[in-house]
């Protein structure tokens, strides 16, 4: 069973699961993380490489994963993070789930890739440069730290489910900028001394790697089912 589902992995894929994995729980050990710290990377990168692989079942990964992140986000009170997983991140979640269910590649077991409209895309630019300020003083209320960089996040993790829901390619490029947001966010504390947060700091590293990819081998998927059909 597990062999069969792993059968269409190729070997950079494989090696790069194993090597994250590995590196989380050492990394873990290595800097005394907390358990929830661990989870959450583990969770979050399976759920991002399952993703990158056009797979449905990251959703079903994702969904556990948000919840710990969520936990890590308010212990840092990073309440941009926090509010973003509850608020935003679930319920995007869900039209995403429903939307790649129904648009599936049944020969290869991947999401059918969308194009969209450059009508479309612009709008959702727009509209988020308009909701960064309203995320801005939301989170300036809440004495969020990093304000600024906490604002980015909200705005390219939106951009990112987004496109994610409509299956679209532009999400990986969405996801870069978030991951690069993300290091700068959790190097912070680190850079400051507390290195337990390494773990946490580890996750946005190796999804940054896997996004990057993601871009290449979405491209791919979407060549290979234009070709089909």
């Amino acid at each position: 069973m597990i062999k069969k589902y792993f059968r269409d992995w190729t070997k950079f894929e494989l090696s790069f699961l194993i090597i994250g994995l590995s590196l989380a729980i050492l990394f873990t050990i290595l800097f005394k993380g907390t358990i929830i710290d661990m989870c959450y990377t583990i969770l979050y990168f399976t759920t991002a490489l399952l993703m990158s692989k056009g797979k449905v079942e990251s959703y079903f990964v994702g969904f556990i994963s948000v919840f710990f992140y969520a936990i890590v986000s308010f212990n840092q009170c990073y309440y941009g993070e926090l509010l973003i997983t509850i608020f935003l991140t679930f319920p995007i979640m869900i039209i995403g789930i429903v939307s790649w269910i129904r648009n599936q590649d049944k020969e290869d077991n991947t999401v059918i890739i969308n194009t969209l409209s450059k009508k479309e895309i612009v709008i959702v630019l727009i509209s988020q440069i308009v909701m960064f300020w309203l995320y801005y003083y939301i989170l300036k209320v809440f004495n969020t730290s990093l304000l600024i960089i906490s604002t980015c996040s909200i705005v390219t993790s939106m951009l990112a489910s987004y496109f994610e829901a409509r299956r679209s390619e532009l999400s990986l490029v969405s996801y870069i900028c978030n991951d690069i947001i993300l290091i700068s966010l959790w190097s912070t504390p680190v850079i400051q001394g507390d290195i337990t947060k390494i773990p946490v700091l580890l996750c946005p590293t190796l999804l940054l790697i896997n996004d990057i990819y993601g871009t290449y081998n979405w491209k791919r998927i979407k060549k290979k089912q234009a070709q089909t059909r």
